[in-house]
């Protein structure tokens, strides 16, 4: 099995089978850029790309920019490229005295959003057995996407109040939504759907999402056109985008598909992911779920967003729908987080990014 010659990273959950993309900024180089996690170190990527002879080719001077969505649009042959040269520079003996230049602790980062998300759609992830010929979703808002460590203020909306008119005010049921989210590379033909045997071939990685919900304002709109208020002020998303070969180990079998399901969601290998999610508030486990248990694959969610002839393009995110279900009414002060862990190689254990956000007040 492959070894890292950074101290500890073999212990850790961000070891060399893992490797997350994210970027980062420190105190003393304030220019955001791209970074690779590795234990709590992370490989400064615009550090390896000046130390190395290629600095002019498409990877290299994408690994320059201060966000992903370069990257994404070179698609799966130049991920794996990258992710083959990262795992050589943090495996290979001989790399190490010229690598270790490359090191910033975590623990001296600003992390920011790892890429500008073009388009959102959120799943619904679970649904009744007599509801299940294809997956639902609606759009999302890509402006009020917010990386882990901000903040969330409070939204105002319309709500009923307490002698049942409606009211406008801050929302008195903010809840949380533990989804996993998947970002799109590549970009799709328009009117050509995608087959869900082609998600590896369009997906780039897996980030955790807490898709907050104003469930008040919600029970206003669901005889509307959809979601407005009561989803639209914010989704946070973890700082470090997984990405998806590093989840070859978390492969599992998907639940037995409906009978009538749609004949363009069929898949030839019909598998799920092996994550365990958990949520804790104020430090405080309150729910976990096990994601496998979804309805609709991955795959089959990629498939239905380009199946009326919609395209896709590289900075898309589409979230999986709430993995973890329960209501809670958060109060101001209230720290959310989200995490996830999913079995890699031989018996080691991967984790996705965190989610952790603080509630504050409303501005009303």
């Amino acid at each position: 099995m492959t070894t890292c010659w950074v101290p500890r990273a073999d212990e850790s959950p961000y070891n060399i089978h893992n490797l997350p993309f994210g970027v980062f900024s420190t105190a003393d180089e304030t220019l955001p850029r791209i970074g690779v996690r590795i234990g709590d170190q992370i490989l400064d990527m615009h550090k390896a790309v000046l130390s190395g002879d290629c600095q002019t080719c498409a990877a290299c001077t994408a690994l320059r920019d201060p966000a992903l969505n370069r990257l994404l649009s070179l698609g799966k042959p130049a991920w794996k490229q990258v992710r083959a040269q990262v795992q050589e520079a943090l495996s290979e003996p001989s790399l190490q005295d010229v690598a270790s230049n490359w090191l910033t602790p975590v623990a001296d980062a600003v992390m920011h959003a790892p890429l500008l998300v073009t388009d959102y759609v959120d799943f619904t992830m679970r649904v009744p057995g007599s509801d299940r010929v294809y997956p639902r979703a609606s759009n999302g808002r890509p402006s009020t996407l917010i990386p882990s460590g901000m903040d969330l203020v409070r939204p105002a909306g319309h709500r009923r109040g307490d002698d049942g008119h409606t009211a406008f005010g801050p929302t008195r049921a903010l809840d949380i939504e533990a989804e996993v989210g998947f970002i799109v590379g590549g970009e799709s033909e328009l009117g050509r759907p995608v087959s869900p045997d082609e998600f590896e071939d369009y997906v780039f990685g897996a980030v955790l999402l807490n898709d907050w919900t104003a469930r008040d304002f919600q029970e206003l709109e669901t005889d509307g056109l959809g979601p407005i208020a009561s989803k639209s002020f914010a989704t946070s998303m973890s700082a470090w985008v997984t990405p998806i070969e590093s989840l070859s180990a978390a492969r599992t079998a998907a639940p037995q598909p409906a009978a009538d399901m749609a004949s363009y969601l069929k898949e030839s290998d019909r598998y799920g992911f092996d994550l365990h999610l958990n949520i804790e508030v104020n430090g405080v486990a309150v729910a976990g779920a096990d994601f496998a248990e979804a309805c609709w694959t991955p795959a089959q969610q990629l498939a239905q967003l380009t199946a009326g002839g919609a395209l896709l393009r590289s900075g898309l995110m589409y979230g999986s729908g709430e993995a973890v279900t329960g209501q809670w009414s958060l109060e101001n002060g209230d720290v959310v987080k989200v995490t996830a862990t999913a079995p890699g190689p031989r018996g080691t254990t991967i984790a996705l990014g965190e989610v952790e956000t603080r509630v504050l007040p409303s501005i009303t």
